[in-house]
Formats: C-alpha cells, sequence, structure tokens
C-alpha cells in the first residue's frame, strides 16, 4: 500500500523513466537496424549496376571485331572480369554475409528471408552460368570472342538485371515492414505515456491538490480571524502531518489572541494615559518656546514642571562659563524650598545628574548627596534632569516634594521630555538675544563706516579748505598789477568748494537717515554706478581716471552689496587724490567666473604697508574698508611700493539668482604699480 504523496509519485515518475528508457532503447535499436538495412539495399544496388556494366562491356566486345577487325579487346576482357570479381564478392556478401565487401565492415545478411533466400538462390544459379560463359569468352579473346558465348551472356545478364531489380524491391520492402513495425511500437508507448499521464493527473489532483485546496480554505479562515473551527483534511501521510500542524497552529493562534485582547486593553489604558501627558507636555512646550525672553522662558519652565509633575518646588539652575558653578536661575513654589543660590557643579550629586542622559530621583532614600540649593525637606521626594542641547549640558532641571513617593516611573520620563524641550527653548532665547547685540554692532559698525565714509571725509575736506583759505587770506598782495583779483578769484572758488562740501555732509546725514528709514531704492547695474564714482572723481580736477570695464552683460548686485563695493571704491579714490600725488588713475572691473573684481590702481609715490603713518593717526579707512569687504564674502588686497605705485584690488563672489551677468567673459584684472 502506498501511502504517502511521495511514494505515490515516485512510483509514477519510475514507470514514466522505464516507459520512456524501453521507447528510447527500442528506436536505437530499430535505427541501427535501419542503417544495416540500408546497406543491404545500397550493395543490392550495387549489384544492379555491376550487371548494367558487365552487359554494356558484352556488347562492346561483340561489336568490336566489326570496327576494328578484334584490335583492342583487352581492355573490355579486363574491365569485364573487374566488374565480375566485384559482383562475385557482392553476391556473396549479400548470401552469407561477408564483410569483405561492405564499406563498414558490418555484415549484410540482415534482411534475409525465405522469399529473398531463394531470389539469391537463383541469381547465384544465373551467375554461375553466366561466369561460365564470362570465361570462354576470356580463353578467346585473343581471337574472335565465341559469338554463342556473347549471345548467352547477353541473355544472362539481362536476366540477372531483372532478377537484381526485384531483389532491391524485396529488400526495401523487408525494411519498410521493419519501419511499421517501429511506428506500432511507437503508438504503443505513446498510449502508456498518455495512460501514465493520466494516472499521474489522477494521483495529483486526489493526493495534493484537493487536500492543499482544503488546507488553504482553512488557511483563509485562519486569516479571516475564524480560530475556533478544526483543521481536519484527509490526504497521504505528508497531507495529515500538514493538517494536524496548522490545527495546532490554529490553537496557538486563539491562545495568542486571547493573551493580546489582555495587553491590548492594558495598551490601551496606558496609552490614554500617556496621549494626555504628551498633550499636555506639548502645550507646555509651545508656551516655552513661543517667547525668546530668558527669563519669560525660565519662568515658563519651572511652573509648569510643578503644574504637571505635581510636584511643590520646581528649580531651574545654569551653569557658568566655566561650566564649574550651577547658578539658581528661577524657583516655582515655596520660596523655603530654597537654601542657597549657587552650588559647584563638582559636587558628587551634582556631576552625576549633569553627566546623564535622563532624569535621575534623588530621593533622600537613595540619593548619592544633597543638593545645597534645596531645603532638605523638599528632597523627599526629588528628581533632577540634565539640560541637554546636542551634546552639551547647560544646566538642570529639579522638582521636589516633602512627601514620600510622589513621583513614578513614567514622571521620570516626562521631567526628562521637559527638560529636552526647555534646554532647547533657552538656547533659542540665548542665540535671538545674541543675535540681536551681534545686530546691533553691525549696524553700529555700518553707521561708523558711513560717518567715516561720507561725514568725516567732508569734515576732513572742509579743514583742507578751511586750511588753504585762511593761508590765502594771510598771505600778502602780490605787487602785480590784477595780483588781488586772482587771490580774490580762489577764494571764492575756494568758498563755494566749501559750500558744496557742507551741502554734500547734508546730503550724507540725510542718506544715513533715509537708509534707516526708508526702503532700498531701485537698483541699476554697477558699471552705471562706478561711472557716476569716476565721474565724480573727474569733476573735482583731480588725477586723470580712466575706467575700463571688462564685464559686458550688466551687472546687478544687491543694494547692500553694491553699496559696498561703491563705499571702497571711493575710499581708495579718495586716499589716492589725497595722498598719491598721481598722474594717472586706472579703475578696472572684472568677472571670472563667480567672482567679480575692483581694482583701483595709480602711479603715484606708494607707501610702505608695515611702517606707520607718519601724521600718528590710525588707518580707518584700511580698515573700514577690509570690514566692508568682509560683510559681503570678499577679501581686500593692497599691493604698494613706496615710488610706484598702490594697487587695490576688492574680490568677492557673486550671488548666481542675484546676478543678470551669467556665463559673461571676463579678464582678470592684474593690477601692477606704476600704471
Amino acid at each position: 500500500m502506498v501511502a504517502g504523496l511521495r511514494d505515490r509519485m515516485g512510483l509514477l515518475f519510475l514507470l514514466f523513466f522505464l516507459l520512456t528508457a524501453i521507447s528510447v532503447s527500442a528506436t536505437l535499436a530499430v535505427i541501427h537496424t535501419h542503417q544495416k538495412d540500408a546497406l543491404v539495399i545500397n550493395l543490392a544496388g550495387r549489384q544492379r549496376m555491376l550487371i548494367q556494366q558487365m552487359a554494356g562491356e558484352l556488347r562492346l566486345l561483340e561489336q568490336r571485331p566489326a570496327r576494328t577487325g578484334g584490335a583492342g579487346q583487352d581492355a573490355e576482357i579486363a574491365a569485364l572480369q573487374s566488374a565480375a570479381h566485384t559482383f562475385d564478392q557482392t553476391l556473396l556478401a549479400l548470401s552469407e554475409g561477408d564483410t569483405t565487401s561492405s564499406p563498414n565492415g558490418e555484415a549484410a545478411a540482415t534482411l534475409v528471408r525465405p522469399n529473398i533466400l531463394n531470389s539469391l538462390q537463383q541469381i547465384r544459379q544465373n551467375w554461375t552460368a553466366l561466369q561460365s560463359e564470362l570465361a570462354a569468352i576470356a580463353a578467346g579473346h585473343n581471337g574472335a570472342p565465341p559469338t554463342d558465348a556473347l549471345q548467352s551472356a547477353l541473355r544472362l545478364s539481362a536476366t540477372l538485371a531483372r532478377q537484381s531489380d526485384d531483389l532491391v524491391r524485396q529488400y526495401e520492402t523487408a525494411a519498410m515492414h521493419k519501419v511499421e513495425r517501429l511506428s506500432r511500437i511507437q503508438g504503443l508507448f505513446f498510449a502508456g505515456a498518455l495512460l501514465l499521464l493520466a494516472a499521474g493527473v489522477w494521483v495529483t489532483q486526489k493526493s495534493a491538490i484537493e487536500p492543499l485546496r482544503g488546507l488553504g480554505a482553512a488557511a483563509a479562515r485562519i486569516g479571516r480571524g475564524d480560530l475556533a473551527t478544526p483543521v481536519a483534511v484527509a490526504g497521504p501521510a505528508e497531507i495529515q502531518l500538514l493538517s494536524t500542524r496548522f490545527d495546532a497552529m490554529r490553537t496557538q493562534l486563539q491562545d495568542a489572541q486571547a493573551r493580546l485582547l489582555t495587553w491590548g486593553e492594558q495598551m490601551e489604558a496606558q496609552v490614554r494615559r500617556r496621549t494626555q501627558e504628551l498633550a499636555a507636555l506639548h502645550e507646555v512646550s509651545q508656551e516655552i518656546s513661543s517667547r525668546l525672553e530668558i527669563a519669560y522662558v525660565l519662568r515658563s519652565v519651572t511652573d509648569k514642571a510643578r503644574a504637571l509633575l505635581g510636584a511643590e518646588a520646581a528649580f531651574l539652575c545654569l551653569l557658568d562659563e566655566q561650566n564649574q558653578q550651577l547658578n539658581l536661575q528661577a524657583v516655582s513654589g515655596s520660596r523655603a524650598a530654597v537654601c542657597a543660590s549657587y552650588v559647584p557643579a563638582q559636587q558628587p550629586l551634582i556631576g552625576h545628574v549633569l553627566a546623564g542622559d535622563a532624569a535621575l530621583p534623588c530621593g533622600i532614600e537613595g540619593c548619592m548627596g544633597m543638593c545645597k540649593i534645596i531645603t532638605p525637606s523638599f528632597q523627599t521626594s526629588h528628581l533632577a534632569a540634565p539640560l541637554r542641547v546636542g551634546e552639551r549640558v547647560i544646566g538642570a532641571l529639579c522638582v521636589g516634594s516633602t512627601q514620600m513617593g510622589v513621583f513614578s516611573p513614567d514622571d521620570i520620563t516626562l521631567l526628562t521630555r521637559l527638560a529636552n524641550s526647555a534646554a532647547i527653548a533657552l538656547e533659542n532665547a540665548r542665540l535671538y538675544e545674541q543675535a540681536e547685540r551681534a545686530a546691533m554692532l553691525e549696524e553700529r559698525q555700518r553707521i561708523a563706516g558711513e560717518m567715516h565714509d561720507g561725514l568725516a571725509q567732508t569734515l576732513r575736506y572742509l579743514a583742507f579748505k578751511t586750511e588753504f583759505l585762511a593761508d590765502r587770506l594771510a598771505a600778502p598782495p602780490s605787487g602785480n598789477t590784477g595780483g588781488n583779483g586772482k587771490q580774490d578769484d580762489e577764494v571764492e572758488k575756494t568758498i563755494q568748494q566749501i559750500a558744496a562740501a557742507v551741502e554734500q555732509a547734508s546730503q550724507d546725514v540725510r542718506r544715513s537717515i533715509a537708509s534707516l528709514q526708508a526702503p532700498p531704492v531701485p537698483r541699476c547695474p554697477l558699471q552705471e554706478q562706478l561711472a557716476s564714482v569716476a565721474d565724480a572723481f573727474a569733476a573735482e580736477g583731480a588725477p586723470p581716471l580712466a575706467f575700463e570695464c571688462q564685464v559686458r552683460q550688466p551687472l546687478i548686485l544687491p543694494a547692500d552689496q553694491a553699496e559696498q563695493v561703491v563705499r571702497v571704491v571711493q575710499e581708495a579714490l579718495q586716499n589716492v587724490q589725497r595722498h598719491a600725488q598721481a598722474r594717472r588713475v586706472l579703475l578696472c572691473l572684472a568677472q571670472a567666473g563667480a567672482e567679480a573684481r575692483v581694482c583701483v590702481t595709480d602711479d603715484g609715490q606708494g607707501f610702505d604697508l608695515k611702517a606707520p603713518p607718519t601724521d600718528g593717526r590710525r588707518r580707518f579707512g584700511l580698515s573700514i574698508m577690509r570690514a566692508r569687504a568682509a560683510r559681503i564674502g570678499g577679501q581686500l588686497t593692497v599691493q604698494s611700493i613706496p615710488g610706484q605705485g598702490t594697487a587695490l584690488t576688492l574680490a568677492w563672489p557673486l550671488d548666481p539668482p542675484s546676478v543678470e551677468a551669467v556665463g559673461v567673459e571676463a579678464v582678470e584684472a592684474t593690477a601692477a604699480p606704476g600704471v
């Protein structure tokens, strides 16, 4: 009895393999026999050709005396004897299975049947008679061949030709019978294969498919949540084992489902409680993060910590800049809970709290020491959490109570999260305060630069012109005629220049005030702004100025960036005007990739960059120009050689969204002294 599915399928595969092996073996055997039959048929056909060859030679011998008078018979006799010899060997191979005349050395008597043997016997008899006639013809070939022998040989060759044709047909018929028998055998094998296939389908259906469908239906029931219906599927031993295991799994799932329902109810209650805590923590975090005043954040954090955890007092302490001392910054609750305003950070308890990642329960029962800031009675129930910003600790948040067992393990997690939110809020408030101070300093520096570049320069110019006017007025009048008129013209011109400078100072002051109040004016290309600066420089009668622009497309910068560039150029040109004593000045604007450059070059007296100013004054101009360059992310370079001139270069990166001259060909300005 085959009980297992594997045994059943194995038996079917074994039968199918045996059937296939027998079919292939029979086919190979028949093919091998058919190859031998083809050799036999080939030999029989060869006999027919040899008979025809001998008949042809006999007819030539019959005609030879009439054509040549009996000469040239040796060739026909030799060919006739060679064909006769080959025919005799072929007949021997067909009759007795002789391998000497077989091309591949195999026996040729594979199709020997009674009718074929009878035909071979008749051919042998006629061939023996023909051999006698051929011997007579060969014996008389030196003279005229015997006419009777020739005629008899021709008749026998014709008879042998017909008998050879009949023999070939008999061989072919016998070979076809073998092929038909092979076809019948193959048909039987095919029918057997179909039967095995049908048996395999039936066994698979009954032993595998139907039981597996039952198991699939049971799995679907389990998937839908039906764990009460047992799994019982009949079939082979493997299917029954699988059914038993499915049912065991169903029982385990049923037990697990009951446990999960119980656990789910517990978790649902815990999630509801935790959600309420998180909602409260979120509200607290929003409230303390919505304000940027440090004092408000400190007060709000302590108040919310005390309210959320049900503590009698809450404390927030921050480390000093050296991380040596923890200073009390805010308290919520009874003031009697505070007994000191600071504590050393190296105290064991404080160090342990600050080194941790979560709140630490520090009640009097398990505390490693007493916090000197909190009154001991308020440390009966005590939690302390570090205030962390990334890897940096900035302080601690503590809650305390005079009652035992006030705080639960969930309160530890809640205080840790509140401390993390408080640390971020305090850090944001601190950064905001620093940003305000930095903005204030930046604005002061900007106003100082404005005053230096505008009002201070104008006042220095006024002082210079006033001194010049005083010198002119104090000088004695010239003895030449008209000398007083020329002096008066110079004085009048100087007075006009002083008035213009005063107006310029007034405009600078109004512009500084407007920059603090009004929105920025529309932008124009930097080329136009630098051209205006060059025109104003040339209008003052200064050294000749050449403006060279190597940027083809309009270079439009943000307003603040353009202003810094223009201010640097103005300061550089004013320095050339006041100190350089130059004959020529070159202002060049160029662009190289994502960097722009402005260069002011003169051929004046130059100066030693390392030497201190000869007039004892500080060089505010260079420091302010460098500050302006840093403000736009650029760099200021000054090259000067005494007696050979000065080259000042401002290079700054271009902001792609703000610059319209993208991809513009630019030549880098190489400013060397001595233009």
